[in-house]
């Protein structure tokens, strides 16, 4: 990374708001600076699940407007941040890139909603999309890729581990986009890339530490493999896995960490660490170069997937 652009963004990263305090506003930012713009030509569509006492929308995103495979999207944002408007463009860009029709999961969100409100949602609405996807979206429910960026890439592993701890239904692939993975922020954490990369490339230790306070319902969440996957002590049985990291991440070392104990496990995994990269690239354009390359890893997963599905 040269020195301008370091520069550039340590300025930036000095701007550190108070989310704990100011969390609405961060929202509200987001939304104002990640308008949805038509630059692909995308049909979309929403349906509303009722899950057990609550109703999630889910809005579908077709490049093609024909029958497609699916992809479950489940959005960034700290658990407290992101929803469909925000995330629009990156869905649009993903059905493009993959050809495959992406369901967005508008979860509920931190403080109003702690954990484990937002899992549960992803878990139950992903079941639900893979129970009927043949009837709703004339998809096979045997080729479900979920997909996340961040606090997304989060929960698309956690569901997946309930989906194998509850004996729910399996999807053939995760794609995990600089996941949080252990998500003790402090300065005790084991993992060094929090410290170094912690002040100087937009997304701080402070603002993590507050994303997971807004979170937690209380501290022995962050014991829990569903808040905190790296908990876990069993990571067999999960599915095919695309795992990127960025090397100036704080999740990066949390996030790799994560790929080692799946691929331990025998779980097959592709990790990819993206030179000079920071969190937050997915929600660039495309034609950015470092967003390319993700997105022309997520297309090779896909791709190959869906060949491995059509031979069997």
């Amino acid at each position: 990374m040269n020195k301008i652009i370091r520069s550039a963004l340590a300025a930036l990263s000095k701007q550190d708001i108070d989310l704990k305090n100011h969390y609405e506003q961060a929202r509200q930012f987001q939304k104002t600076t990640r308008p949805y713009v038509k630059s692909v030509v995308c049909n979309m569509m929403e349906r509303i699940l009722h899950l057990d006492g609550r109703d999630i929308t889910v809005r579908a995103f077709s490049h093609t407007g024909k029958v497609a495979p699916i992809m479950i999207f489940f959005h960034g944002g700290g658990f407290v941040t992101g929803d469909f408007d925000s995330y629009s463009n990156v869905c649009a860009n993903l059905s493009k890139a993959t050809g495959r029709k992406i369901l967005s999961v508008n979860y509920r969100l931190a403080p109003e909603h702690k954990f484990p409100a937002g899992p549960e949602d992803c878990y139950e609405a992903a079941q639900q999309i893979m129970s009927h996807c043949e009837d709703w979206y004339q998809a096979d429910p045997d080729d479900v890729i979920l997909i996340g960026d961040s606090a997304g890439a989060t929960l698309s592993c956690v569901v997946s581990m309930m989906a194998r701890d509850r004996g729910g239904k399996m999807p053939a692939g995760q794609i995990l986009v600089y996941p949080a993975a252990w998500c003790d922020f402090s300065d005790n954490t084991p993992y060094r890339s929090v410290i170094e990369n912690g002040t100087e490339y937009l997304l701080t230790q402070k603002q993590l530490i507050d994303y997971m306070e807004l979170y937690a319902s209380c501290p022995e969440d962050y014991l829990n493999p569903y808040f905190a996957p790296l908990r876990h002590t069993d990571f067999t049985g999960l599915p095919k896995t695309l795992l990127l990291t960025m090397e100036y991440d704080p999740l990066r070392d949390e996030g790799e960490a994560l790929g080692k104990k799946l691929a331990d496990a025998g779980c097959e995994v592709t990790l990819k660490q993206l030179k000079n990269g920071i969190h937050g690239l997915l929600s660039l354009p495309m034609s950015a170069p470092l967003t390319r390359d993700i997105y022309k890893f997520i297309r090779e997963f896909a791709l190959n997937q869906q060949d491995v599905e059509n031979k069997a």
